[in-house]
Parts: C-alpha cells; structure tokens; sequence
C-alpha cells in the first residue's frame, strides 16, 4: 500500500499539481490498491472453494467427517480470514454507499418511551434459581441490585409475576434443567450442569464508547456483577456490539475465554491470559469437576470480524457449541449469514439441546442477508442442528439495520409456523427473563442419533 500511496503523490509531483491534487491522488492510489486486493482475494478465495468442492467430490475414500471439514475449514489469504462458502459475497464501498442513500429511518421507534417500555418489556432475572444452580455467587448480593442504577423500579412495574408460574426452587435439579437468561444482543447467561456460561458480552449503554455507538432501546436488565460468577465465557467474533472491552477487564482471568483465531493477543493487551484460541472444528475440554466435564467446539459460520478499519478479518468469526458428559448442550451462533456448514454442525453434534441465533439486524435483505439471517433462515439453521429448543437474540438491542423494531419477533412467528415448529419450539424471549429447558438425557439422544 506505501508503494501505492508513493506512486500517486510521485505522479502528482512530476505534473506539479497543487496540494489538493496530492491529496486526490493518494487517496485515489490507495483506493485503486484496495479495490484490487479485495478482487485477488475474492478470486482466490473462489479457487480455493472450487478445489475443496471438487476435491471432497472425487475422493470416496476419505471419511464424511475429513471431507466435510475440509470443505468448511478455515481459510485464510493474503494475511486475513475469508469466509469459505458460495453464499458469501463481500460487499463493496459502493455497495456501502447505497445503503446509505437508500436506507429508511427511524424503524418506526415511538418517540414515547413508555410505548416502547410496553413492546420490549423488562424482566428481572430469576437471582434465586440462578444462584441455586451455581457454585459460584455474583460480586455482588441480590440485595443490592441496580440500587445506583435507577431502573428498579421500572422493572418491577413491568414485570412483577415474572415466575409466578415456575416449579419452586428447591423443587428444580440443575442435572436436569438448563437455564437461559437474555440481557441484550447475543449477551445470554445459561446454566448447564453447574457450568455458568456467558456468551457475546456486552453490558455498555452505547456500541463503542460511553458517548459513541447506537444506544441501547432499553436499559440492560441487570449489571454483571448482579449474575453468578461466569465459568466460560464464549465470545464469536470482536465487533463491539459482541464484545464489551469493560467486562473483559472486569472478569480478567477469574473465566476461561473461548475464542476464534487472532484474538488472544488481543486480549493478551488488555492483561487477560486466560483465553483459548481456537480454529473451526477444534474441540476443547473444561471441567469444573472429575464428574462435571465439558466439551467446547468451535464450528464455522458466515460472517467477518473487525474493530477499526485496519484490523479487518485479521481474526477468525466463530459458533460454539458446549456439550456435556451427559450429552445435553447448548450452541451460541453469534453473527452469521444462512450457509451449508450449519447442516454439518447438525449431523455431526446435533441434536442440540438449547440453541441461541441472530433473528435480527437483517433488512434491507440484499445487503445484509451474507452476514445476517433473518429469522426464517435462523428457523432453518434451528432445523439444521435439530435443536430442541431455540431462542432468537441479536434484535431490540442496538438499531444497526433498517426493519422495524417489532420485525423480528413477529417474522420469527410466521416462520416457525411456515416450517411446522411447535409454538414454543423457538421464541424470541423477554430481556432479562430466565427460561428453563430441560435437559434431553443422554440415552434419549442417542436414540435419536442412532435413527
């Protein structure tokens, strides 16, 4: 790119332009520099994929597992990751540009909160059965919940029976119920056989910073401190709507970092050691205990991964997926456009237990729908892992897309009705509320496996 940028001022000086034909001139330089890199790369990475295609078509004899993680491996060209599917298709600056001169307004946000307080309603998560389920307590009691952050009483006001309708805490085993609990975005709390797993955090008012960023439409429904202590926290890729710098400085090494490729030294930067990298297909062991034991699995998914402008695709996007010793498992998804490798994860992990997918940020369809399902495509990544049982996060957070704010909920019910899901098969939840799933035992699913 320097040899680019010396290039056009060189031009430049030699025909004595002014100061701002220079300035045209780099930037025109370095645009023509990016432009061509992103065509190398997309060129290389389709003959990357038509190899691995013809390839996994013609070798019989390599095992479906080998010829499947071959086609859905990691790619890497040029120094950054891309994304090894058909489906992707990169977006250019013009297309960038289009968006933002076409895009609709507003997403039909009421001016009046309380409106808006009555469609995305507050929930305080159930403390009680949370901390009943771990071994591990928040920094902080119950007791002094959201006493500074002035929103208690508006949660109580619009939640007060929230689990009138639960079995009694006593009553519940965490061998045979898994909890789930939505606070925003993908930031989800589950629990799973005594692990306390957080995923995607972010817990800040704003994206970026405290004064930069799209703001949340609500407050979020507790602070970090108010949850038990994480064990895992699982992390899909470095966008800052996934990933809060604060908390990561908050939870340091006290939890085990699951990560894609290329972020450990990130992390590594803000003093945090406690991070597993790992590439797609990869599988990871975490116990708690000799008879609590977990499997971590990095699975692929179609999306790209960034923080400023430089550090673009420098690191890998990821899925995971936890399993038990028992067989019950949870998968987070993070950001992802609908692609082939889901129906893989399925026939190779499913059926999954609990699976957490993006249902929003996905309008208008022809720019996002590479990077962002909608919630027809996120039924049918649920049918790909035949999940038992899905919630549909990534929406009424942040507004980053151009559908109404009420879309995605509304979408997911006609979609799960269009595919024959069961009403509560997959919901869309209500922040802060903790659900319960029980746990499919493990004789049960290898039934089904074996079928």
């Amino acid at each position: 790119m320097s040899r680019a940028f010396g290039i056009g001022l060189g031009w430049l000086k030699t025909a004595r332009g002014s100061m701002p034909m220079y300035c045209m001139g780099a930037i025109a330089s370095v645009t023509a520099y990016y432009l061509m890199s992103d065509q190398w790369i997309d060129s290389q990475r389709r003959s990357f994929i038509q190899k691995r295609k013809a390839a996994s078509e013609q070798d019989s004899a390599v095992a479906e597992d080998a010829v499947a993680k071959g086609r859905f491996s990691s790619l890497v060209i040029g120094g950054r990751f891309v994304n090894p599917f058909e489906t992707w298709r990169d977006k250019t600056l013009w297309d960038f540009v289009r968006w933002l001169a076409t895009r609709k307004s507003g997403n039909g946000l009421p001016r009046d909160r309380q409106l808006l307080a009555k469609d995305l309603p507050l929930a305080e998560p159930h403390f009680a059965l949370l901390n009943a389920f771990s071994d591990k307590r928040g920094i902080r009691e119950k007791k002094a919940h959201h006493a500074d952050s002035g929103i208690i009483e508006e949660k109580q006001s619009e939640s007060p029976m929230c689990y009138a309708e639960y079995p009694a805490v006593e009553s519940m085993s965490r061998d045979e119920t898994m909890t789930a609990t939505w606070l925003g975005q993908s930031t989800c709390f589950v629990q799973m056989q005594g692990l306390n797993i957080l995923t995607d955090p972010i817990f800040k008012r704003r994206t970026v910073y405290s004064w930069l960023g799209p703001e949340r439409l609500r407050p979020v429904p507790c602070e970090l401190e108010d949850l038990p202590m994480p064990d895992i926290v699982l992390v899909s890729h470095n966008h800052f709507d996934h990933l809060d710098i604060d908390v990561v400085r908050k939870l340091g090494d006290s939890a085990t970092w699951f990560v894609p490729l290329g972020l450990a030294s990130w992390f590594a930067r803000q003093g945090v050691y406690n991070v597993r990298e790992m590439d797609w297909w990869q599988e990871n062991e975490f116990a708690l205990d000799e008879q609590r034991r977990f499997t971590v699995v990095s699975t692929p998914t179609q999306h790209w991964s960034g923080r400023n402008g430089f550090d673009s695709n420098c690191s890998l996007w990821s899925s995971f997926l936890v399993r038990s010793s028992s067989g019950s498992s949870v998968f987070h998804c993070g950001d992802t456009g609908y692609c082939p490798a889901f129906e893989e994860v399925g026939r190779r992990y499913g059926p999954v237990t609990l699976a957490i997918l993006p249902i929003g940020s996905y309008e208008p369809r022809w720019y996002m729908c590479h990077q962002h399902t909608n919630p027809e495509d996120a039924v049918l990544i649920h049918k790909d892992l035949r999940a038992r049982r899905s919630i549909g996060v990534h929406w009424g957070t942040f507004m980053m897309s151009d559908e109404h704010y009420m879309a995605p909920p509304r979408d997911l019910a006609l979609a799960s009705i269009k595919h024959g899901l069961a009403a509560d098969e997959f919901i869309a939840p209500q922040f802060g509320k903790t659900y319960l799933c029980d746990i499919q035992q493990k004789e049960e699913q290898q039934q089904e496996q074996q079928n």
